[in-house]
């Protein structure tokens, strides 16, 4: 019995090394073709063979956000603030800051006047920053700023101070509140099993899941072999499910990053995934061709592995996708307009296909 399954893995992964090397060429060439009906062409089998593996394509209106709403979002998700251009700070806050400590204030001044401050009414919709509002109190205490200018503050003046006064209390939630953690707690043996067919790394494979556990983290995992050579693996960003567009009220934009509305992605296939999305005017309205995941995607290694988790209901069993048909059909067809049109690409851009797993670092969201 033993023997049978180690030939059934081998098997598998001589298959899926084949299916990730026809995607990858296909893909490079796809990306590096001009638009046109070759480009259109590629496109289109591309998303077949993603139909066959039980994802869709959804055709979704432009509903415009201003940028400090789509940051918001990205704060939340990653529990994490970038440093914010002081350009985008208000005069208010600038002055404020100017202005520190001038004036004794009461700690209820401070209170009074975030209650009346539209801004961060908005913003503590997010559970990260509604997270260290009394924290963010003391701090504008213990700073003496001038209560009557808070209530005039931005999102962006917001989204500095608690980077600079509470950032570490702000990243804390989002730890203890991981979706990763979530996740990998309830489907750590369908993710090894993903991992071990896949032909990772065991050592890599102990490394990634040890650092999902403890850190809430899938990506810069660093684990070398006992010649100090570095073991390559799978890196996952998260993803949102769904577009992430300005719904009609904005109490409801923290919604985007609830669990069920996210999923890992490795890394490489995340950026394919994007690539084989578009905007398109019709008439004189722009729509976006967005990719979905199969449903209850928790966990994407490839076009044809995902691990499935309810986060509404995480007792409920969920049966293993099966692709709609033969994939070898869909990726003979890819092989060939690849090979049909590799010479439509400029040569100086045509690029060695690259490792199985490539190391790319970063945050881990998009």
């Amino acid at each position: 019995m033993a023997s049978k399954v180690r030939r059934e893995i081998q098997e598998h992964q001589r298959y899926r090394a084949f299916a990730d090397e026809i995607v990858t060429r296909a893909m490079k060439v796809f990306a590096r073709l001009p638009e046109g009906e070759p480009k259109k062409e590629m496109r289109e089998a591309l998303r077949h063979y993603l139909y066959n593996n039980n994802y869709f394509c959804m055709i979704t209106p432009e509903r415009p956000m201003a940028p400090e709403y789509k940051m918001l979002i990205r704060d939340d998700c990653n529990g994490d603030i970038y440093a914010v251009d002081k350009n985008f700070l208000s005069f208010h806050y600038r002055y404020a800051l100017k202005n520190a400590g001038l004036e004794k204030h009461a700690a209820a001044d401070y209170a009074k006047a975030l209650k009346k401050c539209k801004a961060w009414e908005e913003m503590r919709e997010f559970p990260t920053y509604r997270s260290v509002e009394e924290v963010m109190l003391e701090r504008l205490y213990e700073q003496q700023l001038p209560p009557t200018l808070i209530k005039a503050m931005q999102i962006n003046d917001f989204r500095d101070f608690v980077r600079t006064s509470c950032g570490e209390e702000f990243a804390g939630y989002r730890e203890r509140k991981s979706f990763i953690k979530t996740f990998i707690n309830a489907r750590e043996d369908e993710f090894r099993q993903m991992l071990k067919y896949a032909g990772v790394n065991p050592y890599y494979a102990d490394a990634l899941v040890d650092r999902m556990h403890k850190k809430g983290e899938a990506w810069d995992i660093v684990v070398c072999d006992r010649e100090g050579n570095r073991i390559e693996g799978p890196e996952f960003d998260r993803h949102h499910i769904e577009p992430v567009y300005s719904p009609n009220n904005l109490s409801s934009l923290s919604e985007a990053n609830s669990f069920g509305k996210l999923c890992l992605f490795e890394k490489r296939y995340h950026r394919f995934l994007h690539k084989l999305e578009r905007a398109k005017i019709s008439g004189d309205l722009l729509y976006f061709e967005k990719m979905m995941v199969p449903e209850n995607a928790a966990c994407v290694l490839d076009f044809e592995h995902v691990v499935r988790h309810d986060f509404a209901a995480p007792e409920r069993p969920l049966k293993q996708l099966r692709p709609g048909a033969d994939n070898y059909h869909f990726l003979n067809r890819l092989e060939q307009l690849t090979n049909k049109y590799i010479s439509l690409v400029p040569a100086d851009k045509k690029e060695k296909t690259p490792d199985k797993f490539v190391h790319r670092g970063g945050k881990g969201s998009r």
